[in-house]
């Protein structure tokens, strides 16, 4: 496969001569705290229109901010959370963190749960739903499990981490929850190290959100405080990067497009994530895989790593599992075993037939190496 001068799969890299320009104006002039400056406001009002959303909070982590969502919400003990079985351990320890329940809910081979997983766990404690678009991917029941919430008055978070440029049913993801919380961790699309923003329609609830997070503008009587700012810096690398992830999306969808059909005619592949239809939907990140067995699936993806290209396959003691959070999974309806990604490189256009060439000689590899026996 191309080398790694030429597939970049850390996608902050593209934009980093902006990044520096801006951030060495930002350093000239000495504001770095939040208070103050202006590239934050720039932040949060673009992610708020990226969404569709009403407004924006930025926080120092994703993990932080759907913590301060929960406190904000006011979720607390007796209340129960669900979570989807495949997520980062995170969503738990917030839950937790605040003194409420955590409930998992089962996933199927979308990696998300349908709205019937969700049904038979809602009961009368349960006071939110954490609906994760895993993967680069959206999550494909988002309507009906909104609707469904919304009648019985229980709140939906979208956790959107890995989901910038993502679009469900034609909406951006994040734009249906009660609130959504995107991560600007170090291997999202729009990556800054660390960081999340948290976007909603609600405007009280953002002013509670950010009195929690540090602004000692906004009074908050009775409440205690805590610092979990988003810093200027951190918001002046994230524009470049916002002002060229349609360019970087689209560009990703194409390759991405090709390996899903590549993908599709290989003997070793039982489903494949997403589809050739669906790569519309998707940010063109990643390539899912389900194949017929754990072993397939270890030996796919240690190939992959071996070639330069980042996998990702479930094992046991992996934090994105419930089988390793300490809580009671509720069953499963899927072997996660069988399951592995692999990431999708920006590329040039010139090197993609390459590209698409040695990762179906790699499926075919391993189908002979197995012995043909999926063939």
């Amino acid at each position: 496969m191309p080398g790694p001068g030429s597939a970049v799969y850390q996608y902050s890299t593209l934009t980093s001569s902006a990044q520096a320009a801006t951030a060495q104006a930002l350093l000239a002039s000495g504001t770095l705290g939040s208070i103050g400056g202006h590239h934050l406001q720039q932040l949060e009002a673009r992610v708020a229109d990226l969404t569709g959303r009403a407004g924006a909070m930025s926080c120092a982590s994703a993990s932080a901010a759907l913590e301060l969502t929960l406190r904000a919400l006011d979720l607390g003990p007796g209340d129960e959370v669900i979570v989807p079985e495949v997520a980062w351990v995170s969503l738990g320890a917030a839950i937790d963190h605040v003194g409420a329940r955590v409930r998992v809910a089962p996933v199927g081979r979308d990696l998300t749960p349908r709205w019937e997983d969700l049904a038979a766990r809602i009961g009368p404690s349960t006071r939110a739903v954490i609906l994760a678009h895993l993967r680069g991917r959206p999550a494909p029941d988002t309507e009906r499990i909104t609707g469904e919430l919304r009648r019985r008055g229980v709140l939906l978070i979208e956790d959107c981490a890995q989901a910038w440029g993502v679009t469900v049913a034609g909406l951006p993801a994040g734009a249906r929850g009660t609130v959504a919380v995107f991560s600007l961790n170090h291997h999202k699309l729009v990556s800054t190290g660390e960081g999340g923003v948290v976007v909603t329609d609600d405007t009280a609830l953002l002013e509670r959100l950010r009195a929690l997070a540090g602004d000692t503008r906004i009074a908050l009587p009775g409440r205690w405080r805590t610092s979990l700012r988003l810093s200027e810096l951190h918001a002046a690398l994230a524009l470049p990067q916002l002002d060229f992830l349609p360019e970087l999306t689209g560009h990703l969808r194409r390759l991405q497009h090709r390996l899903s059909v590549a993908a599709s005619a290989s003997p070793l592949t039982t489903h494949v994530l997403p589809e050739p239809g669906e790569c519309g939907e998707a940010n063109g990140s990643l390539l899912g895989m389900w194949v017929h067995d754990a072993d397939t699936a270890r030996e796919l993806s240690d190939r992959f790593f071996s070639l330069g290209v980042p996998s990702w396959h479930p094992r046991e003691g992996d934090l994105h599992l419930a089988s390793s959070w300490p809580t009671r999974a509720e069953g499963s309806r899927v072997d996660l075993g069988s399951y592995l990604d692999m990431g999708v490189p920006y590329l040039p256009q010139e090197h993609h037939d390459a590209f698409v060439s040695a990762f179906t000689a790699t499926l075919s590899e391993v189908a002979l190496a197995r012995g043909g026996a999926h063939a």
